[in-house]
């Protein structure tokens, strides 16, 4: 009595090893990745694994979900600095992203109590779905985006940055990493609190940041 069973030490066992291999091999498949066909010619599912262990890599706590069903639609769930946003995966090759899926998360976001949302494609969004998540809790991850966050906790390197973005010298105002202008910000917390630097505009999913 109260201690567990040969089988069941067997079972815990066994599904922490199957576990652990899991991770193993999402890791390994997150380093492989070289460009947007790399990532578009993966399974649905394994394109969500693989964005949970980017975002694992920004130091967020990820819930996988099934998509559908009781999850209102959703593939994945963080959790970070006391808050929780959900995320929405679209594996997509050819055609934008419409405003209808960025409502419909809207609705899951609202009805699941989240702090904000992500929507993240291999493509990119019409104007409208840009336009009617202005101003509101939802990140769009378009491809370029997507490529960036990836580049960040990418460990190997084999997705390369843009060549403008390698050629630009360090007095340029530019991200190194992934090339669109640095935004002036304000430091608001930390040791730093109150002073001003460069930060990517791609932020969050860029998170290279530059000395005045």
């Amino acid at each position: 009595m109260g201690g567990l069973t040969p089988i069941a030490t067997f079972f815990f066992v066994a599904m922490g090893v199957i576990s652990a291999l899991r991770s193993w091999k999402t890791a390994a498949m997150l380093e492989g990745q070289t460009s947007l066909n790399s990532l578009r010619e993966l399974p649905s599912k394994r394109f969500e694994d693989l964005l949970g262990e980017a975002y694992r890599r920004q130091a967020y706590k990820v819930k996988e979900t099934l998509g559908g069903g009781a999850d209102g639609g959703i593939d994945l769930l963080l959790e970070g600095n006391g808050q929780a946003t959900v995320v929405e995966c679209k594996r997509w090759k050819g055609r934008p992203v419409p405003v209808q899926i960025v409502r419909e998360l809207y609705g899951v976001l609202h009805d699941r109590g989240a702090s904000s949302a992500k929507l993240v494609a291999t493509t990119n969004f019409t104007p409208e779905a840009i336009a009617f998540a202005k101003g509101k809790p939802i990140e769009l991850v378009d491809a370029d985006a997507l490529l960036c966050l990836l580049r960040t906790v990418q460990k190997s390197g084999k997705i390369a940055a843009p060549a403008v973005a390698e050629e630009r010298d360090h007095l340029t105002r530019d991200c190194p990493l992934c090339g669109p202008e640095m935004k002036l910000r304000t430091a608001r917390r930390g040791a730093n609190t109150g002073q001003k630097f460069w930060g990517c505009s791609n932020f969050p999913a860029c998170r290279r940041t530059r000395d005045l």
